[in-house]
């Protein structure tokens, strides 16, 4: 049985010594990860609501007029839990990483810790995207409080 982010168990299937393989393995780091749309963890997404109660749909397919979010939102994971989401965008020809939104989820509270750790992990998006700088184009989270 699997427990579900609302607390409720299902029944689900498994292969042969899995509780054990489960056992094994490490524990969920504490790094906040940003992650990319098309991730395996999220591609899923009812599986995604019934584990970790999150909610989220790649909006670059949905017209402008109708998107929640934005053209291209990445899911934010810590450990085993997902905080928020942001609109992010590499404008390479200014060399600058653009935070366009971020979105916290409801009940958490945003701490120094937790925005060290997202503008560490900003700063690893930009180095993979080649770019240098990094721009906040909204509020960081911790002013949204």
């Amino acid at each position: 049985e699997v427990q579900a982010a609302d607390k409720t168990w299902h029944k689900a299937w498994s292969l042969p010594g899995m509780a054990d393989t489960l056992e094994a393995a490490p524990k969920p780091t504490a790094r906040l990860r940003i992650l990319n749309p098309f991730d395996p963890l999220i591609r899923d997404r009812k599986r995604l609501k019934r584990l970790f109660g999150f909610e989220y749909t790649v909006e670059m397919f949905v017209p402008a007029a109708k998107r929640k979010w934005g053209y291209y939102v990445y899911p934010l994971l810590e450990g085993d839990r997902f905080v928020g989401r942001a609109d992010i965008k590499a404008e390479r020809k200014t060399g600058s990483l653009h935070i366009k939104q971020i979105w916290i989820e409801p009940d958490l509270q945003w701490t120094p810790s937790r925005q060290e750790k997202l503008e560490a992990e900003l700063s690893r998006l930009a180095r993979l995207a080649g770019v240098q700088e990094i721009k906040w184009l909204c509020k960081r989270p911790l002013s949204i409080l």
